[in-house]
């Protein structure tokens, strides 16, 4: 039997509802941590969100889901294509970084005011919860 969740976030994520697809990808990983296709999946999401709404944190978790995957990738291709998904990353919060206001302001999200909160990988080793503060 597949896994329902992952397939789910694949259809989500064609269908343009990366918040959907973000959270069933995310759930897919909780029931099969070793599923390296759901971490390419789940990069590709969390690309589409960043591209969407600008917002810094979403390549944060860029970077998670890229790390995350490298680990348990068995095979070259895979782990080339995770690693080359981690190199664009780390160039992309370098600029942003770089473009950084002094004074500890923020730069506020690019576009997509609209969009969802995203659900995130948690640091602790537990489970997705919902982005924000």
């Amino acid at each position: 039997m597949g896994n329902f969740d992952f397939e789910s976030g694949k259809r989500h994520l064609e269908e343009g509802d990366f918040v959907e697809a973000i959270r069933c990808l995310l759930a897919s990983l909780d029931m099969d941590p070793a599923n390296v296709d759901a971490y390419v999946e789940l990069f590709r999401a969390y690309d589409h969100a960043w591209h969407e709404s600008g917002d810094p944190m979403v390549l944060d978790q860029m970077r998670k889901v890229a790390l995350a995957g490298l680990k348990r990738a068995p095979d070259r291709a895979r782990r080339d294509l995770l690693r080359q998904a981690l190199d664009r990353t780390d160039t992309l919060l370098a600029e942003l970084q770089q473009d950084e206001p002094e004074e500890g302001g923020q730069h506020a999200p690019r576009g997509g005011a609209g969009l969802r909160r995203l659900p995130i990988i948690r640091d602790d080793g537990g489970g997705p919860r919902q982005g924000g503060s």
